[in-house]
């Protein structure tokens, strides 16, 4: 299972959270598209598979998909909470 600090690798291996547009899923992989995909490359790819539960990793466009089966879902929630959803103080 992730947590957020699974998230924060992906964020890394991504170029930083600043470098992510938008997480989403469909039913069994974890979509994130990226501003700037120039750091995205062989070693960094093999970076993206060492995260928890990921089975294959592809690069399409301007977006990394991560195959991560039926718990996508659940982890686009969580990174999308950490990313997109700042809370106020």
């Amino acid at each position: 299972m992730w947590a957020s600090s699974d998230c924060m690798k992906m964020a890394l291996y991504a170029g930083g959270s600043g470098n992510i547009e938008k997480v989403y899923n469909c039913f069994t992989r974890l979509h994130i598209v990226l501003k700037d995909t120039a750091k995205i490359n062989d070693e960094i790819i093999k970076k993206f598979a060492t995260l928890k539960d990921v089975k294959k990793v592809l690069l399409r466009g301007n977006e990394v998909q991560l195959v991560v089966g039926i718990d996508a879902v659940r982890i686009s929630a969580l990174c999308n909470k950490e990313f997109f959803q700042k809370t106020s103080v």
